[in-house]
């Protein structure tokens, strides 16, 4: 009986956009060895979120790579039913805002600030 509820809530949630339907609908395109990359994976392994993982060569960049992410060429892109999204702390806030499960980011407004500032001073530093 649980078995068929968590099936029906499940296929409500994929109804409206809240989880993937599959791993086709969740695609992370990234480059071994990157950190902001890296970054993403981790939030995506926390949330326990499946994806299609795409390696790109940063010195051929695909197509794909030229179409998701026109203004940078670079990685990470976080794509979603289709919709790109990059830049690694945009994707973690989008992340964290689709699916609630295991949160990344705290729910106090001045401890998302400082995570926020932090994030930045390292990627600036």
């Amino acid at each position: 009986m649980i078995h068929l509820l968590v099936a029906k809530v499940k296929r409500v949630l994929q109804g409206c956009g809240a989880i993937a339907t599959n791993q086709a609908d969740v695609k992370l395109l990234g480059f071994t060895g990157s950190p902001f990359v890296c970054r993403v994976q981790i939030a995506l392994k926390l949330k326990e979120i499946e994806y299609k993982y795409v390696e790109e060569n940063l010195g051929n960049k695909s197509d794909q790579l030229i179409k998701y992410n026109p203004v940078y060429k670079k990685v990470p892109v976080f794509v979603h039913n289709d919709k790109p999204i990059s830049e690694s702390l945009v994707i973690l806030e989008y992340i964290d805002e689709i699916w609630k499960q295991n949160p990344i980011l705290p729910n106090d407004p001045y401890q998302r600030a400082m995570v926020r500032f932090w994030s930045k001073f390292i990627d600036d530093n």
